[in-house]
């Protein structure tokens, strides 16, 4: 006798949560929280208020305990943010008692309408755009409905399969629920709620089952929330904390005010932690250089209290402006770098904002023309060279700083740096067939412009050029191009490693080092290593420049 009464109990207990006890009451969608008229006396502030939308079964609608119609989680939930100053505007017009995730998935397809306090109506649709915050709490009812009573012998009896994949199809519903609304409505943060065991007074023979049920259909539940912008809230602990306090009889599995007020504090505490209160654009980067970031936000309220704004990257306070200034510019970044900058309002008082926009910025990386010269020592020589035309890369992207520069490519870049004309003098040199046209013309062009010379008609164009020979070239061309108007001092230090060089090379690698054409390494020239691409490129830009002057 005693096991028909308990499982007739719980069957009742399970199906009063499916079918709800009392007619839903209605809070208007549209009915803004009152605004405090008293002047502001707290620090300035970007919060900008949530417009919540409640949805879901009775628990969200406010079946309280007991059976009677009252303030649920939703409603606890709406006045701690209108408390705060954080609420605009609250309805939980389509929570109803009974609902399961199916029910509210099908409100959204069918874009239903529901009659408010003041006789109005309103679209599903309309209220989900114009909500930003909005909480769920479904699912639990589909999983029950499996659930039935034997009236002959008063045995409960589910079909264990069947609940398995109700609680499959709830993850499956409760995704598409979210998708659907952030398909109206991309910005809104959604808050799915987790169930607690709402038969904790049921023999403890039953309640490894309840647990099961439990266990998988908050899973169920906290895999949708795994979905951007959704958000998971546990209510299984908080509530099992305190039966007595929250489900103090076996009598209805809806909570006490003080248990609804429980679960409204864990919808709080998330929302505080995650929900976006500060608007995305206010403060955004109005313009980003590889070393510089203009920054720009919309003013922090009231307004007319603010008088200065304090701007910092990281923790580093790193500029102020006055209080009717909106946009700052910061410089000497370094490229390529993120940087996080925030803003604090600053009102007449001298007190500051607390939760202040920020602001994550990279700055723009200047790419590389060559992948194998970025810090290398000739880095913008060998970029400005290239954009000259003078020098051209490998076929892999590569430059090949080290590479020694031949014969035959000195003659081609000196042809091309200084922009020589075609012409019909025709090279005597007996060893440049091999080459391509464009490669013999260069070295034709080079030839008749005085630059190079052959040794018994060979030009030995796969030879290294030394250091010393290009010196001399750059030498030659930049009198040439000066008329020999070169400054030149009185007297020059002669690198201490030119030897038996003659005169003319002395010379023109001393004076070009005080110049600052060439640099010397503790007065050393290394006249006979071969001259690498990288210098010829530091050397051929230098001249473009000494020219050009």
């Amino acid at each position: 006798m005693r096991k028909k009464i308990i499982f007739n109990l719980f069957a009742v207990l399970s199906l009063v949560l499916y079918f709800g006890l009392a007619p839903l009451q209605i809070v208007s969608a549209d009915t803004p929280v009152e605004e405090n008229t008293e002047q502001a006396t707290t620090a300035p502030s970007w919060i900008a208020g949530a417009n919540y939308l409640a949805l879901g079964d009775s628990l969200a609608a406010g079946m309280i305990h007991l059976g009677a119609m009252g303030d649920g989680y939703a409603d606890y939930l709406a006045n701690s943010l209108s408390e705060s100053e954080l609420l605009l505007s609250f309805s939980k017009a389509f929570a109803e008692n009974g609902y399961t995730a199916a029910d509210v998935l099908k409100d959204i397809e069918g874009n239903v309408t529901r009659e408010l306090a003041d006789g109005q109506s309103i679209k599903l649709h309309d209220a989900i755009a114009q909500a930003n915050l909005i909480t769920i709490s479904a699912g639990a009812n589909d999983v029950l409905g499996h659930i039935s009573l034997d009236k002959e012998t008063g045995e409960i009896k589910f079909d264990a399969e069947a609940i398995k994949q109700e609680i499959q199809q709830v993850g499956l519903n409760l995704m598409n629920v979210v998708t659907a609304i952030h398909k109206i409505n991309p910005d809104a943060q959604i808050y799915l709620m987790g169930y607690y065991n709402p038969f904790p007074h049921m023999p403890e023979e039953i309640q490894p089952m309840l647990e099961q049920l439990l266990v998988g259909i908050n899973t169920a539940i906290a895999t949708v929330a795994k979905l951007p912008n959704v958000e998971w809230v546990e209510t299984a602990n908080v509530i099992a904390a305190d039966i007595e306090g929250y489900l103090p009889t076996g009598k209805d599995i809806h909570l006490t005010s003080e248990g609804y007020k429980v679960v409204a504090k864990q919808f709080l505490d998330k929302v505080q932690a995650e929900y976006s209160w500060i608007p995305a654009d206010a403060m955004v980067s109005e313009e980003v250089t590889t070393d510089s970031v203009t920054l720009q936000w919309k003013p922090a309220t009231p307004k007319d209290q603010v008088t200065m704004y304090n701007i910092y990257n990281g923790d580093e306070k790193i500029g102020s402006v006055e209080g009717d200034v909106f946009t700052f510019t910061v410089d000497g970044l370094d490229e390529g770098q993120a940087y996080t900058f925030s803003i604090v309002a600053v009102d007449v008082d001298g007190n500051e904002s607390e939760k202040n926009p920020s602001l994550t910025v990279t700055t723009e990386a200047v790419v590389p023309l060559f992948s194998d010269i970025k810090g290398h020592w000739a880095e913008d020589a060998i970029e400005q060279a290239a954009m000259l035309g003078v020098f051209k890369g490998h076929h892999d992207g590569t430059f090949k700083p080290e590479d020694a520069l031949t014969r035959a490519q000195a003659a081609s870049v000196f042809v091309r740096a200084l922009n020589l004309p075609t012409t019909d003098v025709v090279a005597p040199f007996d060893d440049i067939g091999d080459y391509a046209a464009e490669t013999q013309s260069d070295i034709q062009i080079a030839f008749a412009n005085g630059l190079i010379k052959g040794d018994n008609g060979h030009f030995k164009p796969t030879e290294n050029v030394t250091r010393a020979q290009l010196a001399l070239m750059v030498w030659r061309v930049a009198a040439n191009e000066l008329g020999g108007d070169i400054p030149v001092s009185n007297s020059f230090t002669p690198p201490t490693d030119m030897g038996d060089y003659d005169a003319e090379s002395v010379q023109a690698i001393s004076v070009m080092s005080e110049l600052g054409v060439i640099s010397l390494e503790d007065g050393a020239f290394h006249p006979t290593k071969p001259a690498t691409r990288a210098f010829a490129a530091s050397l051929l830009t230098k001249l473009l420049s000494l020219t050009n002057q």
